[in-house]
């Protein structure tokens, strides 16, 4: 019993860590709009951060899947959780590809260090269910 209560802990502190990641992507929209840069086009990067958001809010409710199952039985989900946390890495460099875009940009260095806030967010979330799969069970 004691096991699944550590993971479940440790399932519900990595889905806070990628709610903390969207709600920092709110500001870099915000922020991304406001962009002044020759040739910057505000309006698709922005659709992007949207997808980017769109596509967290599917992890959370893998997330929540997740959960729900270990509180019905004990069985193990290693595979869920190696697979939702590679997703996270993956989807992390995609969206670290903005960030380093954003580092250019006049004016703009506080939307980079929010996108690589947020990225850190989902790294460190991605890492603690890639732990959670190398967990033994206590006895």
């Amino acid at each position: 019993m004691e096991n699944v209560q550590r993971n479940e802990r440790i399932l519900v502190i990595s889905v806070g860590l990628v709610v903390l990641s969207i709600l920092l992507m709110f500001p870099v929209i915000q922020g991304i709009l406001k962009d002044t840069t020759p040739g910057a086009n505000p309006t698709s990067a922005t659709i992007g951060i949207s997808l980017a958001i769109a596509i967290r809010l599917v992890f959370i409710a893998a997330y929540v899947k997740v959960i729900r199952a270990n509180r019905r039985n004990s069985k193990n989900r290693k595979g869920e959780y190696i697979g939702i946390g590679i997703l996270l890495i993956i989807f992390g460099l995609v969206y670290m590809d903005g960030a380093f875009a954003f580092l250019s940009h006049d004016n703009m260095l506080y939307v980079s260090v929010l996108m690589f806030t947020s990225i850190g967010c989902e790294f460190v979330a991605a890492l603690m269910m890639i732990t959670l799969f190398f967990l033994k069970p206590r006895k």
